[in-house]
């Protein structure tokens, strides 16, 4: 029981980093400026479950997603370490993350996605879930950290201008730039693990 509590928090720190909601607080109130509160409860609303749904999704048919398109998890392992880099690192130099668009069309793009849930997002979850195929136990443990993230991304959202009053733009900027950092760890262990597999898959071959 100790145990998978423990392998929960790291599911749900990893997946928080990498939706990263504090980085999102200024896009979301530049977005949302000039509509009243109600509209701004609308786009959330519809936003959390948009988010919850492609969580969800991929939670839950993430092994048979990967089965479909032939990939295996060591590959994927390293192809998401490196979306996952990318993504840290267009962080870390405040590059925009999405475009301005018109207020009564961005509830499901781009706040649900790209902005809360992402490539990055979307890999990670991924991985939790192949990383033991066919333990439903682990499979729950993602979609709960999953769902349990998601929610607390869009909780951080409808608080963005309490938060923006009582931590000032730059402390909110600061802490993005400290999940960055997050994201970059866990994309280097990503990508040094998926190697590792690949390495271990050729030299099982071979001794064969």
């Amino acid at each position: 029981m100790i145990q998978q509590l423990i392998i929960f928090i790291t599911y749900f720190t990893q997946l928080l980093a990498i939706m990263n909601p504090f980085s999102v607080v200024p896009t979301f109130l530049s977005l949302t400026e000039g509509l009243s509160k109600n509209e701004v409860e609308a786009i959330l609303r519809k936003a959390t479950l948009a988010g919850l749904t492609i969580v969800i999704v991929f939670a839950v048919a993430g092994k048979y997603i990967l089965e479909a398109f032939n990939v295996s998890v060591a590959g994927l392992r390293v192809a998401g370490g490196i979306v996952l880099m990318t993504i840290a690192l267009d962080m870390l130099g405040e590059e925009p993350r999405t475009k301005r668009m018109d207020p009564r069309d961005i509830a499901v793009v781009p706040i649900a996605t790209p902005l809360i849930i992402g490539p990055g997002t979307i890999t990670t979850i991924l991985l939790l879930v192949s990383s033991k195929p066919g333990d439903l136990v682990n499979q729950m443990l993602v979609l709960t950290a999953g769902i349990i993230a998601c929610l607390v991304s869009f909780g951080v959202l409808r608080s963005s201008e309490i938060l923006v009053k009582a931590l000032r733009t730059s402390t909110i900027r600061a802490i993005g730039r400290f999940m960055a950092l997050i994201i970059a760890g866990v994309a280097v262990e990503m990508i040094v693990h998926g190697v590792q597999m690949y390495y271990a898959t050729l030299f099982m071959n071979n001794s064969r």
